[in-house]
């Protein structure tokens, strides 16, 4: 997977996302309810 690099405020938004659990399920819950809200259908 490629790495990215982000800021602290993002990176600790991110933390409290994923609540203790994996941060990798975070950002894809964020990006699935993103695309979620991108779409009119």
């Amino acid at each position: 997977m490629p790495e990215i690099t982000v800021s602290d405020s993002l990176y600790r938004q991110l933390e409290d996302a994923a609540d203790g659990g994996e941060m990798e399920d975070a950002m894809w819950e964020m990006v699935y309810l993103l695309q979620r809200g991108s779409d009119p259908t």
